[in-house]
């Protein structure tokens, strides 16, 4: 019997800590400054994108310098999705991870997938 109400509580402590898969923390916002610590371009590092700013503001309103100037836009985040709409360059991003101080990205342009390491 000791063991039986052992295995379980181990059971029920290990199925605690397993993550559900949600790359998103639900008590973490996206609004705020961005800036970009690491690029890669088809999982290869790239210096193409170095400086690269998002601003996400509460009111739906972005901010990047992604094709080098300063150009306003809109965004939405629904899910695991950010999507950009009246920028230079208008992409769908997936969060593959967030936190209160680290955002990392994924898009496609062209044949290109791009990843971005961001910190606050």
């Amino acid at each position: 019997m000791r063991y039986l109400l052992f295995s379980v509580l181990t059971l029920l402590f290990v199925s605690s800590c397993i993550n559900d898969g949600n790359a998103v923390d639900d008590t973490v916002t996206l609004e705020g400054q961005w800036e970009l610590k690491r690029a890669l371009r088809n999982n290869m590092e790239t210096e193409l994108l170095d400086g690269l700013v998002m601003n996400f503001q509460p009111d739906g309103k972005l901010e990047t310098n992604l094709m080098g100037n300063e150009t306003p836009g809109t965004y939405t985040w629904e899910g695991d999705e950010i999507i950009t709409e009246g920028v230079k360059l208008p992409l769908t991003y997936t969060i593959k991870e967030m936190t209160d101080s680290t955002l990392n990205l994924r898009s496609r342009y062209q044949s290109y997938q791009f990843d971005f390491e961001m910190v606050r």
